[in-house]
Order: C-alpha cells, then sequence, then structure tokens
C-alpha cells in the first residue's frame, strides 16, 4: 500500500485527508466577498487619507502577492498526478479553486488601486523572491522518481504556502488591527492566510505520511537541498522588507518587528521539516507585538475555522428573483 499508488477507489488509510476538504467547503467564498466594500471604502481613503509612506509600503506588499498568486496558482491541481489516491484528487480541486479566487481577488485589488504589474518583471527584490519559488520546479540528477515528488511538496510547502506571504499579509493586517485603516483590505488578507495555512497543513501532512512511508527518500541530501533553498529565500524576503519600507516605514509598525515576526515563521518551517536550522526571534517583541496576528489567524484546523467576524461565508452575495425562472 502506497500513497505514490492508486488500489482502491477510496483508501481508508488517507480518510484523515478530508478535512480539508471540508475546512474548503465551509469557507467557500468568491472574491465578490470584498470586492464592493473595498471599492467604496478602502480605496477612496489609500488615496485621499493615507501617507505617502503607508501608501507606498501597501502598494508594495499587495503586488508582492499578487505575483506570488499569479505564479503558483496550479500546483496544487496537479498533484494528484503524483499521489493519485482519490481524496487527494478532491483537495487537490477544492485547493486550486481557492487559489485563483486568492488570484483574482488580488488583481481586482490591483486594478482599484492602480498598482502596475509590469514592476513584477523589473524590480530586484520581486526577481529574487520570484528566483526561490521556482526551487520546487527545478531538475537535479541526484533527486529523481518519488523523491523528486517529495522535494516538490516540501519546498512548494514551506516556500510559497508558509514563507512567501506572510510577512505582507502582517503588514497589511496591521493597519486595521492597530490604526482600524483598511478594514475590508485586512479582512481580505486574513481569510487569504487562513486558507494558506490550511495548504500549508496538508503539504505538511503529505510529507509526513511520504516520509513514513519510504523514510528512504527523506536522506541527508535532499535535507541538505531543503536548508540551502531555506536559507536562500531568507535573504530574498529579508531583501523585500527592506524593499517594502524603502520609502518609508508607517509610524505605527517597525521594520525590527516584520523581521521578528518573518524570523518566528521560518522557525515554525523548520521545526515542522525537523530541519535542523533557526532564526533569532525576540520573545518579548513577540508577544508584545507579533503574537496579535498569530490570534487573528488561529488555529485554522479546528471546526470554527471561519466562525468570526470576516467569514460570514454564507451571506447572500447577489439576490435572486425567482419570479425569472421558468419551470
Amino acid at each position: 500500500m502506497s500513497i505514490f499508488k492508486n488500489t482502491q477507489y477510496l483508501n481508508p488509510k488517507y480518510d484523515r485527508f478530508n478535512k480539508y476538504v471540508n475546512i474548503m467547503f465551509k469557507g467557500a467564498w468568491t472574491p465578490a466577498k470584498y470586492e464592493k466594500l473595498i471599492k467604496d471604502q478602502d480605496v477612496p481613503y489609500y488615496f485621499n487619507q493615507m501617507g505617502a509612506d503607508a501608501r507606498e509600503s501597501i502598494r508594495r506588499c499587495i503586488l508582492a502577492v499578487a505575483g506570488v498568486e499569479d505564479r503558483v496558482k496550479a500546483f496544487w491541481a496537479v498533484i494528484f498526478l503524483d499521489l493519485p489516491q482519490t481524496i487527494i484528487s478532491d483537495v487537490s480541486g477544492v485547493f486550486s479553486n481557492s487559489e485563483v479566487v486568492h488570484r483574482r481577488s488580488y488583481h481586482s485589488l490591483v486594478e482599484n488601486l492602480k498598482i502596475d504589474l509590469n514592476e513584477l518583471n523589473t524590480c530586484p527584490a520581486l526577481s529574487g523572491r520570484l528566483a526561490y519559488l521556482n526551487k520546487h520546479l527545478e531538475k537535479d540528477p541526484k533527486i529523481t522518481g518519488r523523491k523528486q515528488i517529495l522535494k516538490k511538496v516540501v519546498l512548494f510547502t514551506a516556500l510559497v504556502e508558509r514563507i512567501s506571504l506572510f510577512t505582507q499579509f502582517y503588514i497589511l493586517m496591521s493597519f486595521s488591527f492597530r490604526n482600524k485603516e483598511l478594514n475590508t483590505i485586512a479582512a481580505l488578507q486574513q481569510t487569504t492566510a487562513k486558507e494558506e495555512l490550511v495548504h500549508y497543513s496538508f503539504g505538511l501532512d503529505l510529507i509526513n505520511e511520504i516520509k513514513s512511508e519510504e523514510p528512504a527518500l527523506w536522506d541527508e541530501y535532499l535535507q541538505e537541498l531543503v536548508v540551502k533553498s531555506l536559507s536562500e529565500a531568507y535573504k530574498a524576503e529579508l531583501n523585500l522588507i527592506d524593499w517594502f519600507f524603502e520609502k518609508g516605514v508607517p509610524s505605527h509598525i517597525s521594520k525590527e518587528e516584520v523581521v521578528n515576526f518573518m524570523n518566528f515563521n521560518f522557525n515554525e518551517v523548520c521545526k515542522d521539516l525537523k530541519i535542523d536550522l533557526s532564526y533569532k526571534v525576540n520573545q518579548e517583541m513577540f508577544k508584545e507585538k507579533n503574537q496579535w496576528f498569530i490570534v487573528e489567524t488561529k488555529n485554522t484546523i479546528e471546526p470554527d475555522f471561519f466562525d468570526n467576524a470576516v467569514g460570514g461565508y454564507s451571506s447572500e452575495e447577489v439576490l435572486v428573483d425567482v419570479s425569472t425562472f421558468k419551470f
């Protein structure tokens, strides 16, 4: 019995993956959830009442998120080709749908804030990120077959789903948390962050299952490659934080707290992957400055995943007149 081979329609060994489908079903939403309020409230506030340094850091963060959401949305859609279990194909489908929702939501945000997407191709800091995000696709003659599949899942889970986006989520949500500004944009970040954490948790679940079934795949060479990739990602993310605040740091936040939060995220990944790598976290600063974000994006695998002020996802988005239907 192997996760790499489909021997029966629904293999009970992998029933636990059902929880990821149920979580995503419960939180189903579309870009229309936030678009109107962002356009009517947050966009005018952004242009007319925010300072230049705040606007620029927001613009750059949104550009960075939009670039990631566009480039990586296809990964989950095809993961079942490598791991052909029925339940994995179910998770694959709901995850790929959510990534499309993310992509379209951030594209709408980019258009409303008049952000030029061409900068994705000209900014060195963004190019550095895209270089490490593509690590999961690189070929290595020493990593083939099932080990190549494990490498792809590890690097995508760690670098894309946890490392690449969360400093931007943190910065963008901080405007609402600290200043009560851009509340709907913050709600979009919170929802996206929660879903990315669900994707991350599923990725870890897959990694641990593969390592349990075929421990020889997780050899020293692959672990060293993961350490090297994380180290490269760390340098790229530090450069991005410098770029986010190049024109000034908004008064309610500091670069030091953002770096501290980023270090926490890297440590979480290293701990989850059992990688011997760590980054310095000021625990006092974390409790005082960073912990609010963890509370706002609390445990996403619990039944109350979307039971908060952001996620009234069962609300109607379009009014339907039954009299217009022909029976």
